[in-house]
């Protein structure tokens, strides 16, 4: 049966539905035999603004408005007149406790932002909504259904949850991350920012940010609030900020503009990161390359000298080859030592025992003090020893069985300390002064005075070769290095 009521008003489509809906099929009856009650309920219902479902009678049956109909998709318009169970079964478990509670005790339940789950589009979803379910009293305080105010929060709920997410994403991150206004004042400082200059949230809120910014830089964030003021974003660049201390740093700063909820720039964010080691790392890298751009004329121009030395007037060609293979092994092995030490430093005994890695050790003694020696005394060292002991063990005591080397040196003094270098041979055939200066005499000449910036003096004693370098212990690679290299 259908029925036409005053008690409904005749507007909106739940109201036409609801007065052409067949009640007289429902628990509840004809809309004429509602308790007065529960037709004021309903008159007040359906032209609200507010998203309002009721739940009437003991089998819940839904009478709801326009406002509503929207937030349950696809369950309207079949859920109106229907006992809630039939049309809510995915959340019943949920929702009848609550609509019991009010039905049986006449209480009213109220929460914020409670989440239900639901499938109101085919799918399903978790959905939250500010609820308020009170009951419809009759003359002698029975419940006759449960009025139900809701309003859906879904969305702020879940804006909420992102705002949790950024605010700490930028709370724990390592970037200083701080807005400002367009006073210039600090109105957000992350843990980020108080690593980075050290400031506390407390000692630098609704401060200016000009503290951080040196003197002669304070027009640059002028131009920064000018830009922001526009619209513009600041791409990353790199400038300088002060520490709380007064320390300097260097910065890559990016700074986009702050907006509220109408559209209005405010303010400002400003991401920071420290990039003062990096740029150091930058100025180191430069400084090596062109030190290890230095370093390899400095070999080439070595090579090129042992080349010419080796092979100038050689009658034996192959011999000559085999001489200037071992000469670029030995000069190969003291660079091993250079890489090892990170281009730095090596150890002297190391260079030493490296160079005469090739003879047996019980014929050698090699003794002194732990001391590093620079790259290019490195390459000195390990070159003269080799030509010593190529020299040794063709003429010397290396080439006799009851001959023997000794390798030692100490340091000389303390303000301006010298390196005393001892090469020594015993038990070998006796030797001479050569009727011509060789190779291994200018190169062990050359290599003293213009790489170690010393002196080398060779004695041919009766009881073999001696050989005395002393040297300033600090050498630095200079700019003749290849010079000196190259006149060997």
């Amino acid at each position: 049966m259908r029925e036409s009521n005053p008690a409904v008003p005749d507007q909106g489509e739940l109201a036409a539905l609801i007065c052409g809906y067949e009640w007289a099929g429902t628990s509840l009856g004809p809309i004429s035999s509602w308790p007065i009650q529960l037709r004021c309920a309903v008159e007040i219902a359906i032209p609200s603004r507010a998203q309002i479902v009721m739940f009437c009678g003991p089998e819940f049956i839904a009478i709801y408005n326009d406002a509503y109909a929207s937030t349950i998709g696809t369950k309207h318009p079949a859920a109106l007149g229907k006992p809630a169970k039939e049309n809510w079964a995915e959340l019943w478990d949920d929702l009848e406790p609550l609509l019991r509670k009010v039905l049986e005790t006449g209480e009213t339940v109220f929460a914020k932002d409670r989440p239900f789950y639901i499938e109101r589009h085919n799918k399903p979803e978790t959905v939250y909504f500010d609820i308020s379910y009170s009951p419809v009293f009759d003359e002698n305080r029975a419940v006759l259904a449960v009025f139900c105010i809701v309003s859906e929060t879904t969305g702020r709920v879940g804006y909420e949850a992102r705002l949790k997410r950024l605010a700490s994403i930028i709370s724990s991150s390592e970037d200083a991350i701080l807005g400002i206004d367009l006073a210039m004042n600090v109105t957000d400082w992350n843990d980020g920012a108080e690593k980075l200059y050290g400031y506390s949230s407390s000692e630098i809120l609704g401060r200016s940010v000009t503290f951080l910014i040196p003197d002669d830089r304070v027009d640059e964030e002028a131009r920064i609030i000018a830009r922001i003021k526009a619209g513009e974003r600041v791409e990353t660049h790199e400038t300088i900020r002060r520490h709380k201390s007064g320390e300097l740093l260097e910065v890559s700063l990016t700074v986009s503009p702050i907006y509220d909820a109408d559209g209005r720039i405010i303010g400002a964010s400003k991401i920071a990161r420290d990039i003062t080691a990096r740029k150091e790392a930058e100025r180191v890298q430069e400084v090596l390359i062109g030190e290890l751009n230095h370093r390899v004329k400095n070999i080439l121009a070595t090579v090129a000298a042992i080349a010419r030395q080796t092979f100038a007037g050689a009658q034996d060609v192959e011999a000559a080859r085999a001489a200037f293979d071992a000469r670029l092994q030995s000069l190969a092995r003291a660079h091993d030592l250079i890489t090892h030490g990170n281009w730095e430093a090596a150890s002297l005994g190391r260079v030493v025992a490296e160079a005469l890695s090739a003879y047996p050790t019980q014929r050698l003694s090699i003794s002194g003090p732990e001391i590093s020696v620079s790259p290019k005394a490195v390459v000195a060292i390990a070159l003269i020893v080799h030509e010593l002991a190529t020299n040794a063990a063709k003429y010397g005591a290396l080439s006799a069985e009851a001959g023997k080397v000794s390798v030692s040196w100490r340091l000389e003094g303390s303000t301006d300390p010298h390196l005393i270098l001892l090469w020594s041979e015993s038990g070998g055939p006796p030797v001479k002064p050569p009727s011509r200066r060789g190779f291994g005499s200018r190169l062990i000449e050359a290599m003293s005075s213009g790489q170690l910036k010393g002196r080398a003096e060779l004695a041919y004693d009766d009881g073999g070769l001696r050989c005395l370098i002393s040297a300033p212990l600090d050498v630095e690679w200079v700019d003749s290095d290849h010079e000196v290299a190259a006149s060997a």
